[in-house]
């Protein structure tokens, strides 16, 4: 029995691990295709604005009216900080139009695409968990654990999905993928995914790995504490 708990062990966590590097890769995808979309075309720039300042009011206004113990006030902190990082990015598609900032100097380019990239880089995985969440829910006849639940785990896929829009926005920026023309551009986002791809299944099997790991520690905890209330 303890052999066949720990193959199951053993192939949940092979599983997410590998689907984490697949939505990596989708993420990576989606992200530098919108930094594009938001670089060259009007109409996405003012809708990925206006997107980014509702999600980081939201976000702001949840955490503020949120009432908790003195022992979260750095974590209230830390989410304020990076619900003011997202409405800045909503700023800045506003601003950023790709006449006024191409031929620029990486240095002062670098640092808007990697907070614009950390907002969609947000948005999306934050996405992707509420459909995988509600999908799996959706399949299961009982009452179905989601797939991102505990707080350990939200702060996982927060700090990925952070690394993952600062790394593709440094690289989308580094490379000066949005000063080619119309006709060079599709060539230079090849080179760029290049880069960007790796990182994308690194980041995502991390942190599909530890998702699984931190969903599996909660499910021992359950049933020790099960355990001792039988026993008792």
């Amino acid at each position: 029995m303890n052999l066949d708990c720990t193959g199951r062990q053993g192939a949940l966590f092979a599983c997410s691990t590998l689907v984490g590097g697949a939505l990596g890769i989708v993420i990576s995808m989606v992200v530098n295709l919108a930094l594009i979309e938001i670089s060259i075309s009007p109409f996405f720039s003012m809708y990925f604005g206006v997107l980014f300042i509702l999600v980081g009011c939201l976000i702001l206004w949840r955490v503020l009216s949120h009432e908790s113990p003195d022992p979260l006030q750095m974590k209230r902190l830390h989410l304020s900080i990076f619900a003011g990082t997202i409405i800045l990015s909503g700023a800045l598609c506003f601003l950023l139009d790709r006449k006024i900032f191409v031929g620029l100097a990486p240095w002062m380019k670098v640092p808007l695409y990697m907070t614009l990239g950390l907002a969609v880089a947000f948005a999306l995985t934050f996405s992707i968990v509420d459909v995988l969440n509600y999908v799996i829910g959706f399949f299961q006849n009982s009452v179905a654990k989601p797939v991102v639940e505990s707080s350990q785990q939200v702060f996982l896929v927060l700090i990925v999905s952070i690394a993952m829009g600062v790394v593709f926005g440094f690289t989308f920026g580094l490379l000066d993928v949005e000063d080619e023309e119309v006709y060079h551009m599709r060539v230079a986002l090849m080179r760029e995914e290049h880069y960007c791809y790796p990182m994308g299944i690194l980041l995502g099997a991390i942190s599909g790995f530890g998702n699984e790991y931190y969903r599996q520690k909660d499910d021992y905890a359950g049933y020790q504490a099960e355990t001792s209330c039988v026993s008792v």
